[in-house]
């Protein structure tokens, strides 16, 4: 190789550098292949950098646990559709969780203005209400869950990531690491 090439190729490496480096402190933008980008950049311009930063960490994590929660759903109202029909949640929810459900669709009715969530009644549960429908009915689950231990202990731990997500608070990697973990086993599972 000659030594202008050399040249040429570490020039463009302490280049590549410099402009990463300018890009993680925010002199420099990348460029934004997405109008949404652009104008999330333009939104929170004035915001200070840690928020910025924490929204952006903080993505990934909303994500695993939107799908995790939403997998779970999926499957209880799955298994309990079949035996059931469609008004499995009358037989098989508490009296509490219908009690929650009919408190939260009336909150949701008197406020029109504003989209609600999901219209199945098992959208307006809790987190926690899910291991609870499938340890009580535990039969329905048995072929394809391991243990209601092994069931408990994962939406539990995922309910405490979940509930400081939900209050807008930085998770710590190690516990993004362990939600995505607790995905990947429900998966495995579930097939």
């Amino acid at each position: 190789m000659s030594d202008q090439l050399r040249q040429f190729v570490f020039r463009g490496i302490l280049a590549r550098h410099a402009a990463n480096d300018m890009q993680n402190a925010g002199i420099l933008h990348r460029a934004y292949s997405r109008a949404a980008e652009r104008d999330d950049v333009d939104l929170f311009a004035s915001v200070q950098s840690s928020i910025r930063d924490g929204s952006i960490q903080m993505q990934r994590a909303y994500r695993i646990l939107y799908v995790l929660e939403n997998v779970v759903r999926d499957l209880i109202a799955s298994r309990f559709l079949e035996p059931d029909g469609p008004t499995w949640f009358e037989k098989r929810s508490s009296s509490a969780m219908k009690a929650k459900v009919a408190q939260r669709k009336e909150q949701e009715a008197k406020n029109q203005w504003h989209s609600g969530r999901n219209k199945d009644d098992i959208f307006h549960l809790d987190f926690g209400d899910l291991a609870k429908l499938i340890t009580t009915h535990w039969i329905l689950f048995e072929d394809l869950l391991p243990s209601q231990a092994w069931v408990q202990a994962r939406l539990d731990e995922a309910e405490r990531s979940r509930n400081v997500i939900a209050h807008t608070n930085l998770l710590s990697g190690e516990e993004v690491a362990r939600l995505e973990l607790y995905l990947r086993d429900w998966m495995r599972q579930t097939g």
